[in-house]
């Protein structure tokens, strides 16, 4: 284009310079005549003409220049916008890849209402969507006492021990500014002294980023990955993981939820022991569960003692007080996970004690008969004391179903009352 607007100034300037060679010939002619003040006049003129001619080219140059200059700037632009395509190309597939594998995730993660199972859907899909490139951390708030405890892990290295299970300075800092965090280098990084991360932290850690998990504005916990590789992540890969955690934390709070409704309906809403129809249920797979591993079960019976008395002088709450101080008393003495608790009846509750002996079970059930008479509880401002006969049964040496095993315990229970109660009994010597 810039050869074309010079062909096209020399045309604009042809005639001019035809006219500048005919003055010349003419004056050539009148010096042949030896006359010289036509000439000189008709060269005065023509260097006149020149001047103006040579400023006009002059200007169209210098517009030509900057016209020449903006087209350099227009071809810079635009390869720089073609290098740039080039290098987001690659980018956008990546996230359009990301963002399809990303529905697959989502429908995983609502296949399933227990919580363990959508905390490893959510562990093993993240891990994918980011290819493999780091652990994958998830971290629950316990709500009692407002810190982070891990739900599920998806390493890269089997054999990795996590030992922070209640998490580090880097989960604490998200929760504290509840927002998320992106490390490239944790050596160099100005929020968090490096010795102090080789100091608390047992495993190596490069880089990472961490997405607080928040629905209904309410923060529930943490979802992070972190690499032993420095700059392994980018606040591209930050804002992917926000939206991870977005969609994981609606499947938690539903399993969250699920989990609650499924409590209230296994247990008792006074005491928060298990009901009779899950102790059942329970009883039973236990009970197989011994007859294949020929290990025994045992099961402590107990009734609070004179119950009545208490509803009718200190009034109908004042029996709740009781039933909830035993309950308490039952959870601080079995707080064994493989045992169950059980509110049986009104007055009566029931532990479960799998792969526990006879021996060991009258033990156990002494310690909660001498605990609950040694305690003191106060209603209507007056301190009173509390009793419970207990008895105990076991399999396969007093029963062998479940059903006869409850009987056996109920039946040494009675014998209990009968011999003068506020004792613990069974039917047969262990």
């Amino acid at each position: 284009m810039i050869q074309k607007q010079k062909r096209q100034l020399f045309r604009l300037n042809l005639p001019l310079i035809s006219f500048l060679i005919v003055l010349h010939i003419i004056s050539l002619f009148y010096i042949f005549k030896k006359s010289f003040i036509f000439p000189v006049a008709i060269y005065v003129l023509a260097l006149i003409l020149f001047f103006f001619a040579y400023q006009k080219n002059k200007r169209e140059r210098n517009l030509l220049e900057i016209k020449k200059q903006d087209l350099r700037e227009k071809i810079n632009l635009l390869q720089e916008s073609i290098r740039k395509e080039k290098v987001l190309t690659p980018s956008l597939d990546k996230r359009n890849y990301r963002y399809t594998l990303l529905k697959q995730a989502l429908d995983r993660f609502n296949q399933s209402l227990v919580l363990s199972d959508v905390g490893a859907a959510i562990a093993e899909e993240t891990f994918i969507l980011f290819g493999g490139s780091g652990n994958v951390l998830i971290y629950l708030i316990n709500h009692e006492n407002n810190n982070p405890e891990i739900l599920f892990t998806k390493k890269l290295n089997l054999e990795l021990i996590i030992k922070e299970k209640y998490g580090d300075l880097f989960n604490e800092w998200v929760i504290k500014h509840n927002q998320p965090l992106l490390i490239e280098d944790t050596s160099k990084d100005f929020r968090f002294d490096f010795q102090r991360i080789k100091e608390e932290v047992s495993r190596p850690i490069g880089s990472l980023i961490i997405t607080p998990i928040i629905t209904s504005d309410r923060f529930i916990g943490i979802l992070r990955i972190e690499s032993e590789e420095m700059n392994k992540f980018s606040s591209d890969d930050l804002r992917f993981l926000s939206t991870i955690s977005n969609l994981a934390g609606i499947a938690i709070e539903n399993s969250l939820l699920y989990g609650d409704a499924e409590e209230l309906a296994i247990k008792d809403g006074l005491t928060g022991l298990y009901l009779r129809r899950f102790l059942d249920e329970r009883g039973k797979e236990e009970l197989q569960y011994a007859f294949k591993q020929n290990s025994e079960i045992s099961v402590l019976m107990i009734d609070i003692d004179h119950f009545k008395k208490y509803n009718d002088n200190f009034g109908h709450r004042a029996g709740d007080i009781v039933l909830m101080h035993i309950a308490d008393l039952l959870k601080g003495i079995f707080h064994d996970p493989v045992y169950t608790l059980s509110r049986f009846g009104g007055e009566e509750f029931l532990v479960l004690l799998p792969n526990t002996k006879k021996s060991k079970a009258l033990k156990l059930a002494e310690n909660l008969r001498k605990g609950i008479e040694e305690g003191v509880i106060i209603l209507r401002r007056s301190p009173v004391k509390i009793t419970v006969s207990i008895g105990v049964a076991a399999y396969p040496s007093d029963a062998d179903s479940w059903v006869d095993l409850i009987k056996q315990s109920d039946t040494a229970m009675y014998k209990a009352k009968q011999e003068g109660r506020n004792r613990v009994c069974s039917l047969r010597s262990a």
